[in-house]
């Protein structure tokens, strides 16, 4: 029965690399699905079929989780107002930053 099972299993991932590469097609081919299936000799419904299990191929694999560094900022924050200039932190808490423009206008 494994086999049987393997088998199913590579036919099956065959079948849909097929119809990804052919929906790959439709989509590069700027023409409208209609179009494209009327020229391959395609129903539309069997192609919205194949797109449908596509997707949902895609939804079943577990996502990747891959970790993204945040850059923290660098810059200091500046303000600038009748020649004045005032450099402060970027980690300046809002609240200090607050009173300190509501001081200066």
């Amino acid at each position: 029965m494994k086999i049987t099972t393997a088998i199913t299993n590579v036919k099956r991932d065959i079948q849909l690399q097929e119809w990804s590469e052919q929906i790959k097609a439709q989509q590069e081919s700027g023409m409208t699905v209609t179009a494209f299936c009327a020229q391959n000799g395609i129903s539309p419904k069997t192609y919205y079929y194949h797109l449908r299990k596509i997707r949902e191929c895609c939804l079943e694999s577990k996502p990747a989780i891959v970790p993204v560094a945040v850059p923290r900022p660098n810059s200091d924050i500046r303000i600038e107002k009748n020649g004045l200039q005032i450099s402060l932190p970027a980690d300046i808490s809002a609240d200090t930053l607050l009173e300190l423009v509501h001081e200066l206008c």
